[in-house]
């Protein structure tokens, strides 16, 4: 079997490094504060170098599966895995690693998705807006309320000890927007923004650009890089990022796969 179970850290890092914006999740899961949600495979070429990555997240309800590599020998690699994924799972997977992934896990519906980057050196905003508040566990009755609205959110309730998610409440005290980070890493210098999120009410109304202005100037407190992920024809959010200073660094495809 080409499957590698894989353990070594720096040699992931390594490899990862080549392109910190496409791996941005899989750098921010090596710290060790992820530990426990993440099993590494991998495949090497005959000169025992790492050829692909793939990581599986146990993190949330539904599993997720990351790859990474530039899709040679992918397939092999993604069908000899079989024995190591789960039976239904989340996928991100880069452009060119698609069809392989359609070869051995078919599924319709996956989503294309751009990987937008941000460098602390690049950024010149500025934030002082006092409607943005800092969220905590004693907030997780409204946002799980907020979020019964997008069933397809990936957040859970631990993820609020990074201390970085944020919201805004209307004047009755209802959390109308919000957004935190997928992951966060001091160690690996990177953070992935999500989770973000505006009330169908209130849209339209600047909220979003409110919270991830506020997300961004206190992640550049911690770390020098900055990933979200955005829907390609999705141009009013591409735009907002960019008026931030946001860029386009690659395309993934997501999606859902299940067993028979």
């Amino acid at each position: 079997m080409s499957v590698e179970t894989l353990t070594d850290s720096q040699e992931l890092r390594q490899f990862l490094m080549k392109d910190r914006l496409a791996n941005a999740y899989l750098l921010g899961d090596l710290d060790p504060a992820y530990d426990q949600f993440c099993k590494w495979y991998g495949s090497r070429h005959p000169d025992g170098s790492l050829r692909n990555v793939m990581l599986v997240y146990v993190g949330l309800s539904l599993p997720v599966v990351i790859m990474s590599g530039n899709g040679e020998g992918l397939e092999k690699f993604l069908e000899d895995s079989r024995s190591v994924v789960p039976d239904r799972f989340h996928f991100h997977v880069q452009e060119e690693q698609m069809p392989a992934l359609q070869a051995v896990y078919p599924t319709d519906g996956a989503e294309a998705m751009l990987r937008m980057g941000l460098e602390r050196d690049d950024f010149e905003g500025s934030f002082d807006d006092d409607t943005v508040r800092r969220l905590g566990h004693r907030d997780t009755a409204a946002i799980m309320e907020l979020y019964e609205h997008y069933p397809d959110n990936f957040f859970e309730p631990y993820q609020l000890e990074t201390g970085f998610y944020f919201g805004i409440r209307d004047d009755d005290d209802r959390l109308v927007s919000m957004g935190g980070v997928h992951v966060l890493s001091e160690e690996y210098d990177v953070a992935v923004i999500g989770n973000l999120v505006t009330h169908s009410e209130y849209r339209g109304q600047g909220l979003a650009t409110l919270v991830t202005q506020r997300l961004v100037e206190e992640l550049f407190e911690q770390v020098s890089l900055l990933a979200l992920n955005v829907g390609r024809g999705n141009e009013p959010a591409v735009h907002l990022y960019e008026k931030l200073g946001f860029e386009s660094n690659n395309v993934f495809y997501q999606g859902r796969w299940e067993s028979a």
